[in-house]
Order: C-alpha cells, then sequence, then structure tokens
C-alpha cells in the first residue's frame, strides 16, 4: 500500500507539488523556446549582414577597379580618334592640294581662254559683254545647264512677270488687261532681245562663233577638272599623302588602348580568383568573434530547450505513473487537487477515491 491509501491528503500534497514543478519545467521550456529563436534570429541576421557586407564590398572594389581601367581605356580612345581625325584632315588637305595640283593646268588652260575670247572681242571690235557667260545663255547656250537656264529665263520674263502683275494687280479689270500685259511684255522684252541680238550676234557673228567654240573647251576642262577631282577621292591609296607618321602614331595608341583592355582583363581575373577570397577572408575574420559568440549562444539555448523537453517528458510520464492513475486525468489540474486536499481537510472523505467522488458530486451540483 502507498501513500495514496494510507494518507491520501499527503499525497495530493505531493501531487500538488509534483504538478506545480512541472508547470515550471513547462514555463521555462516556453522560455527556452522563445531564447533559443531570438539567438537563431540575430545569429542569422548578423551573420546575412556579413555575407551582404563581403558582397557589397567585392562590388564596389570590382566596380573601382573597373572604373579605374575604362578611364584609362577613355582616354586612350579619346587619343586614337584625335589622330585619326587629324589623319583624316591631313588626308583631305592632301587630296585638296592634290586635286588642285592635277587640275591646275586645265583651269590655267580655261583662264587663257577666257582672256583669249576678251581680247578676240577687243580686236574686232564687238560689246565685252559677248564674253559674258548671261550672253552665251540667252542667245548660244552651250551644255545641257545653260539650255534650262534660257528655259527659266524666258519663263520668267514672258510667264512669270505678266501674270505676276496681272493676278496680283489688274486681276478685276479683266482678261484684256492681261492681254495687254503680254503684247508690252514681249514688246519690252521681246524687242530689247532682238534688238541686241541683232547688234551682236547678226553683226559679230565670226566673234559669237569663236566665243561658242572656246566655251564649248572651256566647259569641256571644267568636267575633266571634276572627273579628275572625283577619281582623286575615290582613289584608296594613301600613299600620297605622306601619313606614315600619322598611321604609326594610330598605330601606337591602338596598341596602347589594347594594352589597357588585356591589363583590365588580367586585373578582373586576379580579383575573381584572389581579391575576392582575400576581401572575404578579410571581413569573415573581422567578424568571426562576434558570430561564433551568438552561434554559441543559440546553440547554448537549444542545448538548454533539449535538456527541458528531455526533463518535461521524463515528469510526464512520472506525473503519469505516480499521480494520473490514481486521480484521473481530468483532475491533473492545480484546482482540483486543491479541493479535493480541502475536502479532506474538512473531514468530508476518508480516502483518495471518496474524495474523487465528492468533488465530483460537488461539480454536478454546481
Amino acid at each position: 500500500m502507498g501513500l495514496e491509501t494510507e494518507n491520501p491528503q499527503a499525497f495530493l500534497e505531493q501531487s500538488k507539488e509534483l504538478l506545480i514543478n512541472f508547470q515550471r519545467i513547462q514555463e521555462n521550456l516556453q522560455v527556452s523556446l522563445e531564447k533559443e529563436k531570438e539567438t537563431k534570429q540575430v545569429f542569422e541576421r548578423d551573420r546575412a549582414a556579413v555575407t551582404e557586407k563581403i558582397e557589397k564590398t567585392i562590388k564596389e572594389r570590382q566596380k573601382e577597379l573597373e572604373q579605374s581601367y575604362d578611364e584609362k581605356i577613355e582616354q586612350s580612345s579619346g587619343k586614337v580618334k584625335k589622330a585619326q581625325s587629324e589623319r583624316e584632315s591631313a588626308k583631305n588637305k592632301g587630296i585638296k592640294e592634290r586635286i588642285a595640283e592635277e587640275t591646275a593646268p586645265l583651269k590655267q588652260e580655261n583662264k587663257e581662254l577666257k582672256r583669249q575670247m576678251q581680247g578676240i572681242c577687243k580686236r574686232e571690235g564687238a560689246p565685252m559683254f559677248i564674253s559674258r557667260k548671261l550672253f552665251a545663255v540667252l542667245y548660244k547656250p552651250v551644255g545641257f545647264a545653260e539650255f534650262l537656264c534660257l528655259i527659266f529665263l524666258f519663263l520668267f520674263f514672258f510667264a512669270a512677270i505678266p501674270l505676276g502683275l496681272y493676278f496680283f494687280l489688274l486681276r478685276e479689270r479683266g482678261i484684256l488687261f492681261l492681254v495687254g500685259i503680254y503684247l508690252v511684255d514681249i514688246l519690252i522684252f521681246g524687242g530689247l532681245y532682238v534688238l541686241v541680238g541683232n547688234r551682236t550676234v547678226g553683226k559679230f557673228r565670226e566673234v559669237v562663233k569663236q566665243s561658242v567654240s572656246i566655251r564649248k573647251r572651256i566647259l569641256k576642262n571644267k568636267k575633266s577638272i571634276l572627273a579628275l577631282a572625283k577619281e582623286i577621292r575615290k582613289d584608296s591609296d594613301d600613299g600620297h599623302y605622306n601619313l606614315t607618321e600619322y598611321d604609326d602614331e594610330i598605330a601606337r595608341l591602338t596598341q596602347e588602348r589594347n594594352d589597357f583592355i588585356a591589363q583590365k582583363q588580367n586585373a578582373l581575373h586576379n580579383f575573381e580568383t584572389v581579391s575576392k577570397e582575400i576581401i572575404k577572408d578579410e571581413i569573415e575574420n573581422a567578424e568571426k568573434e562576434h558570430l561564433e559568440a551568438l552561434k554559441a549562444e543559440w546553440q547554448e539555448s537549444t542545448k538548454e530547450r533539449v535538456e527541458l523537453e528531455t526533463l518535461e517528458r521524463e515528469k510526464a510520464l512520472g506525473l503519469s505513473k505516480e499521480v494520473e492513475q490514481y486521480i484521473g486525468k481530468k483532475h491533473m489540474n492545480l484546482d482540483d487537487i486543491e479541493a479535493m486536499i480541502l475536502i479532506l481537510q474538512k473531514g468530508e472523505a476518508k480516502s483518495l477515491t471518496e474524495t474523487i467522488l465528492k468533488l465530483e458530486e460537488e461539480k454536478a451540483s454546481i
């Protein structure tokens, strides 16, 4: 026979102490769980902060490294572009000088032909304007461009002027005024054209004929000049322009830029394979003691929680074996145990079974 039979009150008081102790263990376990959770969060937060710091530092260092070389590469590229621009300017200057040199005979010939044409006019007593381009366009055009110019002049004098006067000034006067304007226009400009023609082309026919012949030669020379200039510009051989110094300088600067690019690639490779690990180790070593302390605190909390869980299981098993089997699971609380102790103290029951029955009767009557 045990204490539950010999001394139910002492048994219940002992059970009360066991239950209070068990509840205290449960409370400590909850505190331990919260502490473990908190220490784990602090450790993981600080560890993540260290990882972020490593990544940020590596990114910044790499960016600084790239910027350093990019500035050098950009400066070198600028020098290459400047040298190329200077070479292009020198080439263009050389092309102009070559065109001027190779077309000089034709230009000189044209000047001589113009002087010759003026000399003919002077020798024959013809008006000097016969040698002018406007006269040639009006009376003896040479080439497609001069024919177009002649058509434009005729349209201007015999279409634009009379129509303009009519539509802007005399439109309300009727169509007869337009006819009148045309007649006046023809008399003035047409008469002037015929008069000048008779006194030049008619009177100095041979001079005009020679002038046309000379102008054809001038036009031919101009076409030759344009063709020669075009051919020179299309010539891909730059050997005529003494660009060797520029080419050497461009080659040197290009090699310098390529060297910077290669140095950048090597530096980035070295950064990836060596410097990153050094940065990582430096930061990790600086934070190692702090993180290890946090980890130890977390592990200690985990250990404490595991011990309390083990103790809780043991105490729960002990309560089940030593108390619950006698008073029932539904009475495994301080209120019922204290109520049963009070029943025994009042003498309302003598055994544990009677006490339990009395408690249940009281609960049922409430």
